[in-house]
């Protein structure tokens, strides 16, 4: 992963952390009961909240990120193995399905391990609020969102 910093604009009141390549950084935290210890499932996994944190205007915020589906901590909880700190990547695809160009967002966190593997798992914010903010913090740093075009076939 390249080297990260922590990005502050004074002029809109925003500090967030950023890799070098102007990607944010998801971190990795253990969720934890009111005994202080962490908390798992009932098959034994850990249970962790994966976020930005940042603030805007003065005001500390959060983005809360999950899975994209329900069995996506699997694939999450390796990337973050890695590290306990990722960058998310943003593209917006359009792909053709049955002659209707569609759009979405596909968030990607990725982490590179001592190997040079790229170990990387689709996430999407939790709540509308965190893709809202989301959207604010995108703002506030001008980033740039790879655009794709996918082929039909190529998702089937």
């Amino acid at each position: 992963m390249a080297e990260k910093k922590v990005m502050e604009q004074n002029t809109v009141n925003f500090v967030a952390e950023i890799s070098a390549d102007g990607n944010f950084i998801i971190t990795r935290e253990p969720i934890k009961g009111a005994n202080g210890k962490q908390l798992k499932t009932q098959d034994g996994r850990l249970y962790y909240a994966y976020f930005i944190n940042g603030k805007l205007r003065g005001r500390a915020v959060k983005v809360d990120f999950s899975p994209k589906d329900k069995g996506g901590y699997t694939p999450l909880d390796l990337v973050f193995d890695v590290s306990p700190k990722a960058e998310l990547f943003i593209t917006e695809v359009t792909q053709e399905i049955n002659g209707k160009k569609q759009k979405r967002t596909v968030y990607t966190v990725n982490t590179v391990d001592e190997n040079g593997v790229i170990w990387k798992a689709e996430v999407k914010p939790t709540r509308t609020s965190d893709r809202d903010t989301l959207a604010m913090l995108i703002t506030l740093i001008g980033a740039q969102i790879k655009t794709e075009t996918v082929d039909e076939a190529e998702t089937a």
